[in-house]
């Protein structure tokens, strides 16, 4: 098992990997079943600072991978904004359903820790959200606060992760 950048040779493992995401109801997918080829490549030239929303850093994705298959999925937001520090994060990631429960999430996470960020992350989870929460905390993780979220309708937990 390794956790590695995104990169156009995982086209293929990336087509199931989204297809089950979008049975799972991850709603970051929904895009990729129209063309998931484009919604792939669209995020590999996210990574390079191109076709980003307006006033968006680049971003990067990077994959659990074991056997050719991807288990996982993590991004790292690589600048700040308003939005970012104080809604969604720099951090982001989500595992397959057969996945979870196995540590891929905080193999991830302890990864993109010691080798992306350079000095510090935010990262949010839903208050409900159990296991990212203690993945989070797991990995480092200091509670800064707790806030409403007015789009997802729900409290939101905010932490830092320090390199």
């Amino acid at each position: 098992m390794k956790v590695i950048k995104a990169n156009l040779n995982h086209l293929k493992a990336f087509n199931v990997y989204a297809a089950k995401c979008c049975d799972d109801g991850l709603d970051l997918y929904a895009d990729a079943q129209a063309d998931v080829d484009a919604y792939f490549k669209k995020w590999l030239a996210y990574a390079e600072g191109k076709e980003l929303p307006d006033g968006w850093p680049p971003i990067s994705m990077y994959f659990c991978i074991d056997s050719g298959n991807i288990l996982g999925a993590i991004r790292v937001r690589h600048g700040d904004n308003d939005y970012i520090e104080n809604i969604i994060g720099h951090i982001g990631y989500e595992t397959l359903p057969e996945a979870r429960g196995k540590g891929i999430a905080s193999i991830m996470l302890n990864w993109v820790k010691h080798n992306v960020i350079e000095h510090s992350a935010i990262l949010i989870c839903d208050i409900d959200n159990v296991a990212s929460k203690k993945v989070i905390e797991k990995c480092g993780g200091q509670y800064l606060n707790t806030f409403y979220d007015d789009e997802e309708l729900c409290h939101v937990l905010r932490y830092q992760l320090a390199r």
